[in-house]
């Protein structure tokens, strides 16, 4: 191409089966990007007028894959991986960082994490104040400060989007009750943003948890299997509170993990209608080398129990930035706005997928990545978690 010719594409995606819930767009498309940002969708866009150029025949083109639970506080919390590794082979170009920071260590993660990444990293702030640095994060009574958490979202309004507490007892050690859930759903009030319950050992009990989210709301590991934290009773029915929390408003999010995804729970619940509102990994260094991998391995798993395959992708994608108020800004293809995109295999054959709990099921198809753009930038494979 001479230096006279004009270009109308930094990159174009040719050929690809574009699948953008956002807009109800399932069809074989092109996809032209320019100055980072999505600048054309339709059949036929012209490849002479692209400075590079990906083949997506016979593969999906969809918006940058979402995860709404990562920990990605890398040499600070323990369990934290490296982000951009991650997201360069996983077609994931947002993480949100599901409590790893509280309002003492958030400015670290900020500067040494946010800042630096390749990949989009968000922060879901932790009712502590130390975050995940140490555990039980909430045993001590002045490490959960809802006034001092709710000052720290309202100076990081760009990165911070909502509230993280783990209802738990290796959160709160053995006799909390459910006073950082309050504190937690009183910081998120304040701040005007979500707050994300995760599940875990009393105390509390998850009726006492569960009960304190509202409309906008997050419970996370919700297909658990545990069977004192699990959203099933002994007959396999959902439980009351459960139900009710739906009812409120209060979403359900996969967060699989090394210990929160079991094939029964996940069934008996889908077969009642508690599909996931979003799906996510809960991604660190134990559940990252298996069972959980990455966001199109989890997607698969629900692939497999019978979720359509849009509603997959809308699970990962747009739904999940509606949930962190950043829908104006992520999830979709739309023309105009930050060209994120995940170009993922929809593979046949015959696939093993593990849960949390060593049980193996085969499925017939499997996502995997095979590229993954930021800001109109190609991610390239490289480093380590």
């Amino acid at each position: 191409m001479s230096a006279t010719e004009a270009i109308d594409y930094d990159l174009l995606i040719r050929g690809g089966r574009v699948i953008d819930p956002a807009q109800e767009i399932d069809a074989a498309l092109d996809v032209g990007i320019r100055d980072g940002r999505i600048a054309a969708i339709g059949p036929s866009l012209l490849a002479e007028r692209a400075r590079q150029v990906i083949d997506a025949h016979g593969l999906l083109v969809t918006p940058g894959l979402i995860d709404l639970h990562t920990h990605v506080y890398e040499h600070v919390t323990p369990l934290s991986i490296n982000a951009d590794a991650l997201a360069a082979r996983s077609g994931t170009t947002t993480m949100v960082d599901a409590g790893s920071s509280g309002a003492a260590t958030f400015a670290g993660l900020r500067k040494f994490v946010v800042e630096p990444s390749r990949c989009r990293i968000l922060a879901l702030l932790n009712v502590s104040v130390i975050g995940l640095a140490a555990m039980p994060e909430c045993g001590y009574g002045r490490f959960v400060d809802p006034t001092r958490t709710a000052q720290v979202v309202e100076a990081n309004r760009d990165v911070i989007v909502g509230i993280k507490v783990r209802g738990s007892r290796n959160a709160f050690g053995e006799g909390n009750g459910d006073q950082p859930v309050w504190h937690a759903r009183s910081a998120g009030i304040a701040a005007g943003v979500p707050t994300m319950l995760h599940l875990g050992d009393p105390p509390p009990t998850v009726e006492q948890a569960l009960s304190i989210l509202g409309a906008g709301d997050v419970v996370t590991h919700c297909y658990k299997g545990q069977p004192v934290t699990r959203l099933v009773d002994h007959r396999g029915r959902a439980k009351p509170v459960l139900v009710e929390a739906r009812e409120r408003g209060v979403r359900l999010d996969v967060g699989h993990g090394s210990g929160s995804f079991s094939w029964e729970v996940a069934r008996r619940l889908c077969d009642q209608g508690f599909w996931p509102d979003t799906i996510s990994t809960d991604v660190h260094h134990q559940s990252i080398v298996g069972p959980v991998y990455d966001m199109p391995t989890t997607m698969s798993k629900l692939l497999h129990l019978g979720m359509p395959l849009t509603e997959v992708v809308r699970a990962s994608t747009i739904d999940a930035a509606k949930a962190i108020g950043w829908d104006d800004r992520i999830g979709s293809l739309r023309v105009g706005t930050i060209a994120d995109v995940a170009v993922l295999a929809l593979e046949e054959g015959s696939f093993a997928l593990t849960d949390s709990y060593r049980q193996t099921e085969t499925a017939r198809q499997r996502l995997a990545a095979r590229h993954t753009i930021r800001g109109g930038r190609l991610l390239q494979v490289s480093g380590s978690f």
